[in-house]
């Protein structure tokens, strides 16, 4: 757990980072603000152990967190996620 919180604190910096295991396996993330304000998210452990769904993830919170329009990431970094066909069935 301590390697998680690490993580996020890195990524966070601005905020006070606290993560409580959930019994499935993810993480209540809890993100303080220097003016009081408080932002939880539910991390599933498929988020917290594939690179990929857990840089998603981080970006959705960047973008939760962005107070003014000038924060917000790039629409290209947004629309990073592949996009395949679903299977048909026959």
């Amino acid at each position: 757990m301590d390697l998680i919180q690490e993580k996020f604190a890195s990524v966070f910096a601005a905020y006070q980072v606290a993560t409580q295991p959930r019994p499935d396996g993810g993480v209540l993330l809890t993100l303080r603000a220097s003016d009081g304000v408080v932002t939880r998210r539910v991390l599933t452990y498929a988020q917290l152990h594939s690179a990929e769904q857990l840089s998603w993830a981080i970006s959705a919170i960047r973008r939760d967190l962005a107070g003014q329009p000038s924060e917000l990431p790039v629409i290209s970094m947004l629309q990073s996620q592949q996009r395949f066909a679903l299977p048909t069935y026959r």
